[in-house]
């Protein structure tokens, strides 16, 4: 069986990490501007209520989806998308926190001498040892 090592720079996929998230922002606000800029536009689709065309193309029939019922799908499917940009960003920083502490663990694991040293940053205070011997001027 091969055993393969992956070498992990934990600065550039932590900043990978936070560059996927601030791309969700972006595409966020952009979809925001694009999303108001159609909005105006919407009254002009006509009346439902009074407008028979203006019904079939907002509402739909048959189970057919109209424009309304579309908009808001990919409004709601564009912020998903948006969302998931931040989360996967954030997943990508805490991986390579997790691969680091993995990293230190294992290193402790297999070098006795940090080991000693964790041990003895963890140990309780000793009492000082004060010498019984008496000491002598001369």
């Amino acid at each position: 069986m091969k055993v393969i090592i992956m070498d992990i720079d934990h600065t550039s996929m932590e900043t990978a990490g936070r560059a996927i998230a601030l791309e969700g922002g972006e595409f966020l606000r952009t979809v925001n501007r694009l999303s108001a800029q159609v909005e105006q536009f919407i009254p002009y689709f006509g009346n439902p209520s009074s407008d028979e065309a203006a019904r079939l193309f907002r509402q739909g029939e048959e189970g057919q989806a109209g424009f309304d019922q579309a908009y808001e799908d990919l409004s709601k499917a564009l912020t998903n998308l948006g969302e998931a940009y931040k989360v996967i960003g954030s997943a990508v920083v805490s991986m390579s926190k997790n691969v680091k502490a993995a990293d230190l663990a294992s290193m402790i694991d297999k070098n006795a001498f940090v080991q000693d040293l964790f041990e003895f940053a963890g140990r309780k205070n000793d009492e000082i040892p004060v010498p019984t011997t008496p000491v002598e001027r001369t």
